[in-house]
C-alpha cells in the first residue's frame, strides 16, 4: 500500500512536459537508437534461444529414458537370470524333476525347493513370490497363498512369453510374472518356476538423473494408465500417445496440467510405457536468464544515449558531474550523498530521482544489516542442531555395532544404556522389560539395566512398573513414576511427558530433571518391554530426537531377541549333542556285546555241520545251514554298525601300510565267485601297472567287497568288470556292472545310511543299507573320493580314488 504522504511527495516532482526541442530530442533517439532495435533483437535472440534449449532438453530426456529403458529391461532380465540359474542347479533340478513325477520323498524334495525359494526371496527383495507348477499348470511349491492361476501365469505356461505385465496399482497382488521351464537330464519339460516381481521395488530404482533438475520425473505407466511410484491413474496427451504405441516428444502438459517438455516411449516386450518429462519452466529459465541480459543491456544502451545527449546540451554538464560523484561516494559507502536538484528539465528529474534512490538504498541497507544478524543467528542455531543430530547417529551406528555383536542379553543391555546415556547426554536411561504373569500378581515391567542420575534417581526407577494400575492410580501424583513406561507398554507408540519443577523436586529431590520419554521395544506387533529416558530438557526430546531413539530401541529389541535366540540354540546343541554321543556309545557297547553270542553260535555250527558232534540228518543240516547263514549276515550288520558308531565317536582309526593292489583286488574276487554261482555273470579284471599304495589294506579290501556284493545282489546276467588305474598321485577303481542301474535322482541318496535300492520285483535286498554309506566314510578317511555313474537298463559304475600317500590329518578320520 502506497501512503498518502508518498502520493503528495511524487505530486512535487518537477516534470518538463513533451513541448521542448531538448525532450522530443532525446525521447526520439532513445527510441530509435535503443528501444526498436534492442527490442528486435531481444525477440529474436530469446526466441532462437528457447527453441535451442528445448531441442537441448529434448534430446536430453530421449538419452535419459534411453537409459532408464535399458534399466527396466535389465531388472526384468535380471530376475528372468536368476530363475534359469535356479533352474539349472543339479539339486533344484532333480528336486524339481522327482516332485514333478511324483517320485518317492516327494515330501523332501518339496521341502529342498520350498528351502531354496527362501533363499532367493532373502537375495532378492524384487521376489514377491516363487512357485514351481507342472506342465499342467498344477502348483507343486509355492512361497505362499496360491489359490487359482491368474490368465497371465497360464499364459506363460503355455509358452507365449518369458515375461507378462499385470497392473501397476502396488494394492494388486501381482506386478510383473517371469518364468522359466525346467527340463529334466533327457531335456524333456517337467514344469514351470514362475516368480511374481514386486513392481514397487523397481519404481524405487527409477529416479530422474540430477542434470534434470528438480522438476524432472521418470515414471512408469502401464496399459491402464496406472502409474508408479504415484499408484494411481494419470491421464495426459504424451501418456495417451505412448499408450497407444507411438513414441512422442516435445512441449506438453502433464497429469499435474504443469507444462514439460515430454519423452513418452512404449516398452511393448513389458506392456509399459515410460515417461521422462521435465517442467518447462525450469528448463527455460535459461532462456529467461538471456532475456533479463538482453534487457539490462537495453537499459544500459538507453543510458550511455541519454549521457551522450547530455554531453552535448552544455546546460547539463554540471549536473551530470555531480551525480556521478556523489554515486561514486556511495558506491564508496556513503550512503548520505544528496544531489542539489537546480532545474525542473530531465537532468533535474534525474537529479530527484537520484537523491530519493539514495534515501531508500540507505534505508535498504540498514535493513540488511538487521536481516544479516537474524539470518546469522538462525544459522547458528541451524548448525548446532546438525551437530547435534549427527552425534545421535553417530550413537546410534555405535549402538547398532553394539547390538550385532553382543550375544548375552545382560551384557547387550548395559552396554546399550551405558552408549545411550553418554553418546546423547541424557541424565538417566533404563531399559524394562515384561515380566511374565504369575499367579496372584500383577503384571509388571521391571528395570534390566539402568544407569545415569545418581542415587536416588537410580532408586526411584528401580521400582517395577505396574500394568494393571486402574484410571485413578494413573491420575495420581505419586504414580509419575512410571505413567509414561507404562503408556507406551499399553499403546506400543512413544510417550513424552514434562512436569514443573516443584514435581521434579517432589519426585527426585531434585528440580532439574524436568521430561521424560518411553519408546516401546517392539517385535512384530508384540512389545516386550520399554527404553527409557530421563532429562533436564523437555525441548530437547523434540520429534526428531524422538525418531532417533525409537530407531535405537527397534535395534535394541531385534538384538535382544537374536541374543535369546542364540542362547536357546546354544543350549539345545549342547543337549543334542549330548544326547548323540549317549546313543553313539550305547551302539558301540551293544554291538561289541552281541558278537560274542553270535560268534558262538557261528563256530558251533560249524562244528556240527562238519559232523565233529556227531551225525546229523538232512533236515537238520538244512536247518542249521540257514542258522549259520543268518548269523553271519547278522554278525556282518553288527560290523557295519560298530563301525558306524566308531566313526561317528571319532574312534575309527586306520593301519596305514604298503601293499599290492592287485592282490587285493584278485581276493576279493575270488570270495565274490560264491556270490555268482547261481547266476549267468561273468567276472572280468582290467589292471593296469599299478604302483605300491599307501592305505589301510583291511578297509580298502571292506570297500571292494561291499562294492562287488553291491553290484551282484543287482545284476541277474551279464557281467562284472573291475578296472583300476593310476593318474595324478592317486589310484582309481571302478567296478562295473550290467544290471538294472540307478534312477539319477537316487544315485546321491545311494551313498546315505539305511537307504536301499529295489530288485525287480519291488522288493528290496537283504542288508541294512550301510553298504555303500560305510564304503565313502572308508574312502573319505583317506582322502579320496567316491561316485557313481549309471543309466536306467544300462547298469552302474562305482568309482573311487585313493591318494598314493594319503597326509596326516587324511588319516586322522
Amino acid at each position: 500500500m502506497i501512503s498518502s504522504s508518498d502520493q503528495a511527495e511524487r505530486s512535487r516532482v518537477p516534470t518538463t512536459g513533451m513541448r521542448g526541442g531538448l525532450g522530443r530530442t532525446l525521447l526520439t533517439a532513445f527510441l530509435v537508437l535503443a528501444i526498436v532495435p534492442l527490442s528486435t533483437l531481444s525477440w529474436y535472440a530469446t526466441h532462437r534461444e528457447r527453441r535451442d534449449i528445448q531441442r537441448e532438453v529434448t534430446a536430453k530426456l530421449s538419452s535419459v529414458a534411453t537409459m532408464m529403458e535399458g534399466q527396466v529391461r535389465d531388472w526384468t532380465q535380471a530376475r528372468l537370470s536368476t530363475l534359469q540359474i535356479l533352474a539349472s542347479v543339479p539339486s533344484a533340478q532333480h528336486d524339481a524333476v522327482a516332485l514333478a513325477r511324483g517320485a518317492e520323498r516327494a515330501d523332501d524334495a518339496r521341502d529342498r525347493l520350498h528351502s531354496q525359494f527362501e533363499a532367493v526371496l532373502g537375495r532378492d527383495q524384487a521376489f514377491r513370490r516363487l512357485a514351481f507348477l507342472d506342465v499342467q499348470g498344477q502348483v507343486l511349491v509355492s512361497t505362499g497363498a496360491l489359490s487359482s492361476l491368474s490368465p497371465e501365469v497360464k499364459a506363460l505356461l503355455e509358452g507365449e512369453s518369458n515375461v507378462h505385465v499385470t497392473s501397476l496399482d502396488p494394492s494388486e497382488e501381482h506386478g510383473v510374472v517371469v518364468a522359466q521351464p525346467v527340463v529334466s537330464s533327457e531335456d524333456q519339460p517337467v514344469g514351470l518356476l514362475v516368480g511374481w516381481l514386486d513392481l514397487e521395488v523397481l519404481s524405487s530404482q527409477l529416479h530422474a538423473p540430477q542434470e534434470l533438475g528438480s522438476g524432472g520425473e521418470v515414471y512408469l505407466v502401464d496399459s491402464s494408465g496406472t502409474a508408479l511410484p504415484q499408484g494411481e491413474v494419470l491421464r495426459s496427451p504424451g501418456i495417451e500417445a505412448a499408450l497407444s504405441g507411438e513414441p512422442v516428444e516435445g512441449l506438453y502438459q502433464n497429469y499435474a496440467g504443469t507444462p514439460v517438455i515430454g519423452v513418452y516411449r512404449w516398452i511393448p516386450a513389458l506392456s509399459l510405457a515410460l515417461v521422462a518429462e521435465q517442467s518447462q519452466q525450469e528448463a527455460l529459465a535459461v532462456t529467461d536468464n538471456v532475456t533479463a541480459a538482453i534487457i539490462g543491456a537495453s537499459l544500459l544502451v538507453a543510458l550511455v544515449t541519454a549521457i551522450i545527449a547530455a554531453v552535448v546540451t552544455r546546460q547539463i554538464t554540471r549536473p551530470v558531474v555531480q551525480l556521478t560523484e556523489s554515486a561514486l561516494s556511495i558506491a564508496e559507502g556513503d550512503l548520505a550523498q544528496q544531489v542539489p536538484v537546480t532545474s525542473r528539465d530531465e537532468i533535474g528529474i534525474l537529479a530527484y530521482v537520484f537523491n530519493r534512490m539514495a534515501s531508500e538504498l540507505k534505508s535498504l541497507y540498514d535493513d540488511l544489516e538487521a536481516k544479516v544478524a537474524e539470518r546469522t543467528a538462525m544459522l547458528q542455531r541451524a548448525n548446532y542442531q546438525i551437530q547435534r543430530r549427527a552425534i545421535q547417529l553417530a550413537a546410534t551406528v555405535e549402538v547398532s555395532q553394539a547390538a550385532t555383536s553382543i550375544l548375552d542379553p545382560a551384557d547387550l543391555l548395559e552396554q546399550v544404556v551405558r552408549l545411550v546415556h553418554d553418546r546423547f547426554g541424557y541424565s538417566y536411561v533404563g531399559v524394562y522389560l515384561l515380566q511374565p504373569e504369575a499367579a496372584g500378581q500383577k503384571q509388571q515391567l521391571r528395570l534390566r539395566q539402568g544407569t545415569g542420575g545418581g542415587e536416588i534417581v537410580e532408586s526411584v526407577m528401580s521400582q517395577p512398573v505396574i500394568m494393571n494400575a486402574g484410571p485413578s492410580d494413573e491420575d495420581a501424583a505419586s504414580d509419575w513414576v512410571g505413567r509414561a513406561v507404562r503408556r507406551a507398554m499399553r499403546t506400543g507408540e512413544p510417550s513424552v511427558i514434562s512436569w514443573s519443577a516443584n514435581r521434579a523436586e517432589e519426585i527426585f529431590s531434585s528440580p532439574y530433571i524436568r521430561a521424560e520419554a518411553a519408546l516401546p521395544l517392539k517385535m512384530g506387533g508384540e512389545t516386550i518391554g520399554v527404553l527409557d529416558i530421563l532429562n533436564t530438557e523437555a525441548d530437547a526430546l523434540d520429534e526428531d530426537a524422538i525418531s532417533v531413539l525409537q530407531n535405537v530401541a527397534n535395534q535394541t529389541t531385534i538384538a535382544l531377541e537374536n541374543a535369546r535366540t542364540y542362547k536357546k540354540q546354544k543350549e539345545t546343541a549342547r543337549r543334542l549333542q549330548k544326547t548323540e554321543a549317549f546313543r553313539s556309545r550305547f551302539l558301540a557297547h551293544m554291538s561289541h556285546e552281541l558278537r560274542e553270542p553270535l560268534t558262538n553260535i557261528i563256530g558251533f555250527s560249524r562244528l556240527i555241520l562238519k559232523g565233529l558232534d556227531g551225525p546229523v540228518n538232512d533236515k537238520q543240516r538244512q536247518d542249521l545251514q540257514i542258522i549259520h547263514a543268518n548269523s553271519q549276515h547278522l554278525l556282518g550288520l553288527i560290523n557295519d554298525l560298530l563301525d558306524v558308531s566308531q566313526i561317528e565317536a571319532g574312534m575309527m582309526e586306520l593301519n596305514v601300510q604298503p601293499f599290492d593292489l592287485a592282490d587285493v583286488i584278485d581276493s576279493v574276487m575270488a570270495t565274490t565267485n560264491a556270490l555268482v554261482r547261481d547266476k549267468d555273470i561273468e567276472l572280468r579284471r582290467e589292471l593296469d601297472d599299478l604302483p605300491s599304495l599307501q592305505a589301510d589294506v583291511t578297509r580298502v579290501r571292506q570297500v571292494l567287497l561291499k562294492l562287488l556284493t553291491n553290484a551282484a545282489k543287482f545284476t541277474e546276467e551279464g557281467s562284472i568288470t573291475v578296472q583300476a588305474w593310476s593318474e595324478d598321485h592317486k589310484v582309481l577303481v571302478s567296478v562295473r556292472d550290467t544290471g538294472r542301474g540307478i534312477p539319477p535322482g537316487d544315485q546321491q541318496r545311494v551313498f546315505e545310511r539305511f537307504e536301499q535300492g529295489e530288485l525287480g520285483n519291488g522288493s528290496h535286498p537283504a542288508g541294512a543299507g550301510l553298504g555303500l554309506a560305510l564304503s565313502k566314510e572308508f574312502v573319505e578317511m583317506h582322502g579320496g573320493d567316491i561316485w557313481v555313474e549309471s543309466s536306467v537298463g544300462e547298469g552302474a559304475t562305482f568309482t573311487f580314488s585313493l591318494p598314493l600317500e594319503p597326509k596326516p590329518e587324511e588319516l586322522s578320520g
